[in-house]
């Protein structure tokens, strides 16, 4: 069996080893990919961090990944030899009752890569035939390896909270989805959109990516800001894109009654609300999407492939997949006002 090299954890706090590891047997319905961009997430910290454990260990961490098809199944007809493909790190079955409804997020049968089956961050990497999607020509592979993640989980956040035109909006925390759900908000029409940041060159991106105010909370208290920028009245949509229960608590707090606090980051501690207070009387709605839609993918291709989505200042930092630790750090540590940093095997 061939022998590819790939970045892997072996326990919270520790750097990652480089290590030779096989590469599977590509099975009927299966595809390999020799991986060409593999972007590092916010969730890929929480791992290394402690935040979350993955279901074994070891394991090849990164679950954003583009590349070209090596070889393929004889059941997979979606793409060719030599495509230029993304990968779905979300991995459904297909079968269960979510899945043949439409909803196979939340498949009772899911893998998800880097968690509970190995993740990205090496030289070629097999995946299920049905999980790997075309990438528009106007679309490198660094930013094919984040729109599998970044751009669509913020896509399925917009598409949760039902945006619609002349909306006022929150963002709150300006990484690789928080970006992405300001152009998904402008997109969907958002007449305000308020983002929050405590980096002034994330603001600076947020302005020029149509962002019509911008908040840092070493300024002086957020909430109050957002609500004087309001008319006192708050944001209708606000999300959270941190996942710290300090933000939370402040983007619900800044949500307008009848509005909707979409709660987009992995928080890992209890998040204190006064339901009364907070949820009833303004009738304020709490929800969290989980991930994206199998089905959402084709949609946000099109709009890509067609200019209406685009990638400028997303992909910021560039490392060979040799250099993971000092890549993992630049991100952990903000150097050089990181957006998606991408690793290149």
């Amino acid at each position: 069996m061939e022998e590819v090299l790939s970045a892997r954890f072996y326990g919270a706090k520790q750097p990652l080893r480089l290590e030779g590891v096989q590469v599977p047997e590509v099975g009927d319905g299966d595809v390999l990919v020799e991986v060409r961009a593999a972007s590092i997430c916010h969730s890929d910290l929480h791992t290394i961090a402690g935040r979350q454990t993955p279901g074994m260990v070891p394991i090849t961490l990164g679950h954003e990944a583009s590349g070209v098809v090596a070889s393929k199944g004889r059941d997979v007809a979606n793409v060719e030899v030599g495509d230029r493909v993304g990968v779905d790190y979300v991995q459904s079955c297909g079968r269960c009752r979510y899945c043949l409804t439409g909803r196979d997020n939340l498949c009772d049968n899911f893998t998800v890569m880097a968690f509970n089956a190995e993740g990205s961050w090496k030289e070629k990497v097999v995946v299920p035939g049905r999980h790997v999607h075309r990438l528009p020509e106007n679309v490198g592979f660094p930013e094919g390896a984040m729109l599998n993640c970044a751009v669509m989980t913020a896509y399925h956040a917009v598409k949760l909270a039902g945006l619609s035109p002349g909306a006022s909006v929150l963002v709150y925390g300006l990484g690789g989805v928080g970006l992405s759900l300001l152009k998904w908000a402008r997109i969907a029409g958002a007449a305000e959109i308020i983002a929050v940041d405590l980096e002034e060159g994330k603001l600076a991106t947020a302005r020029r990516e149509g962002a019509t105010a911008t908040v840092n909370p070493r300024e002086g208290d957020p909430v109050g800001r957002i609500r004087s920028l309001t008319g006192g009245r708050g944001v209708e949509v606000g999300f959270e894109v941190i996942g710290k229960t300090e933000s939370e608590r402040n983007v619900v707090s800044s949500v307008a009654k009848g509005g909707q606090a979409i709660l987009v980051g992995m928080c890992w501690d209890p998040l204190p609300v006064h339901v009364v207070n907070d949820l009833q009387v303004p009738e304020v709605k709490i929800m969290s999407p989980q991930d994206h839609l199998k089905s959402e993918i084709p949609e946000v291709l099109r709009l890509i492939e067609t200019g209406r989505f685009t990638f400028a200042d997303a992909v910021t930092h560039r490392f060979p997949l040799s250099s993971v630790n000092e890549a993992v750090g630049v991100l952990q540590n903000r150097i050089g006002n990181p957006g998606r940093v991408v690793l290149e095997p």
